[in-house]
Parts: structure tokens; sequence; C-alpha cells
């Protein structure tokens, strides 16, 4: 299990509503995950669970931890596209350098993160190396990719 730093459980705590016994990157995963079954929230309604993941931009190694957790337990595209386009994309920009030779690693062997990767955009992201390396490990996914419509590889 991967613990959540004990400034964030202070800050998670303190905020409206918040769930029991989430103290970990797993519980958060799970909970988060549970959140985004499908796509028929209000866009305009954040749920408790993505304020938390916003706070993890502050701790990149938790943040993977997570995205990895997320990822693998992913049920749907639906997910996965989310992920990819909301934390995995931010862990990209504000920490690239520090995770991409991970994310690549992870990416030669599994399907999965190579899916996840073609819901990333790189244009934000400020290092053209950084992008070059995201666009290399996602090659073989991209024509059956999130905005292709593909299926959803097993994790």
């Amino acid at each position: 299990m991967t613990p959540l730093p004990p400034d964030l459980i202070t800050r998670l705590c303190e905020a409206a509503a918040p769930p029991q016994d989430i103290h970990t990157v797993e519980a958060l995963a799970d909970l988060w995950l549970a959140d985004h079954r499908t796509d028929d929230g209000d866009p305009e309604e954040m749920a408790w669970s993505d304020l938390c993941v916003f706070e993890l931009d502050a701790h990149p190694e938790v943040l993977w931890a997570f995205v990895l957790r997320a990822l693998r337990k992913a049920e749907n595209a639906w997910q996965v596209g989310l992920i990819a386009a909301g934390p995995l994309e931010d862990l990209l920009m504000k920490h690239g350098a520090a995770v991409i030779d991970r994310l690549e690693e992870q990416a030669r062997r599994s399907p999965r993160i190579r899916y996840a990767l073609t819901g990333v955009w790189t244009q934000d992201i400020a290092d053209e190396g950084i992008r070059q390396r995201i666009d290399t490990a996602r090659i073989g996914a991209v024509d059956q990719g999130l905005d292709l419509g593909g299926p959803l590889p097993p994790a």
C-alpha cells in the first residue's frame, strides 16, 4: 500500500464531506474509479475524489502511483480517457523528466499504458524531448487508441 502524504490527508479531511478511510493511493484510486464509471455526472460538479487527485500534483511520486493503479483497475475506455487527459497528462506536463523513463518501461510492457498515452495531448508539454518520447512510447496504439474508439486493452 502506498500511503498518502500526511499533509495531504490533513487537507483532504478538512474538505467538505470526505469519505472515511482514504489514507492510501489504492483507496483513492478505487474511489475515483467508482465516481467515474460512466459519463453521467454533472460536469460542473466535481467529485470529492477529483479534488484529491488535483492535490496530488504537488506529490509526483504519489500521483505516479495513482495513475498506475487507476489505469490497471479501470473498467472502461471512459475511465482511461479521463485518466489520460487529466492526471497522466498533468503528471507529464509538470514532472515529465522525473517519470518519463518509468513511463517508457511501463509502455513497453503494457498495451493499456500505450492505449492511455493516445489520450495525452502533448502540445502543452514544454520539453520537446519528452513529447517525442511520449510519441514513441505510444507507437502501436495510435491506430486503435482512445480518439479512434479502440477497445480497452487488458490490464
